[in-house]
């Protein structure tokens, strides 16, 4: 439960400041060069969702992967 946890927070943080840096970038851009942009609150919920996505799969993985070595086996190669 604390990898879980802790990866969709990692995920949440990530996607929220990857939209974040996305808008003012965007925002700095298409003032520079005179365009209009249009942000889809679509888009952003779909970023945030696809990073939390990454995230939990990340996290769980090597986890998972690590509960079911041995003990001894673990221990082994360090």
């Amino acid at each position: 439960l604390q990898f879980l946890v802790e990866s969709m927070v990692i995920g949440i943080i990530g996607g929220t400041l990857g939209v974040v840096l996305g808008i003012g970038a965007s925002c700095i851009i298409s003032s520079m060069a005179g365009w209009n942009t249009v942000i889809s609150v679509w888009a952003i919920v779909i970023a945030v969702i696809f990073s939390v996505g990454i995230g939990l799969f990340f996290g769980i993985y090597p986890a998972r992967k690590a509960a079911l070595l041995d003990p001894i086996d673990a221990l082994r190669y360090e």
